[in-house]
């Protein structure tokens, strides 16, 4: 049986600097592979369209199997409350169903990578979501 792994990238680029290499083998075990980005600049920002070509680009590179984006708003994740992350999180790892998960790191000094592990990691209670089987952080 192959895996279906989701990774959770508080920002665009962050699969690549957690656990690219990782990726890498898992596409070559043939095992699924999902990104769920966090986070996204406002439209209005001069980086955005750059942003968004360098998703799409990396995406092909890894060839997902889907690349999801919350689009919550980047070095402002605390304004937004547990519960209303939990859900969104939530509903994605239900979609996708996937066995193992990779998750920010929990100490990390930047407050977006913090707040997004601890409404992660409560997304991943073995009761709620069985088939969940490893969890990384």
């Amino acid at each position: 049986m192959n895996n279906k792994v989701l990774i959770l990238a508080v920002h665009p680029d962050d699969e690549t600097l957690g656990c690219g290499g990782t990726l890498l083998k898992h596409k070559d075990n043939n095992d699924e592979i999902h990104l769920l980005i966090a986070t996204s600049l406002d439209k209005t920002h001069s980086y955005y369209e750059k942003k968004e070509k360098e998703i799409e680009q990396i995406s092909k590179l890894y060839s997902f199997n889907s690349v999801h984006n919350l689009r919550l708003k980047t070095m402002r994740v605390d304004e937004y409350s547990m519960s209303e992350l939990v859900v969104k999180i939530s509903n994605l790892i239900k979609n996708i169903k996937p066995n193992i998960i990779y998750l920010p790191f929990i100490y990390d000094v930047h407050s977006d990578h913090r707040k997004i592990f601890e409404a992660a990691f409560s997304c991943t209670k073995s009761f709620r979501y069985p088939f969940l089987k490893k969890i990384y952080i």
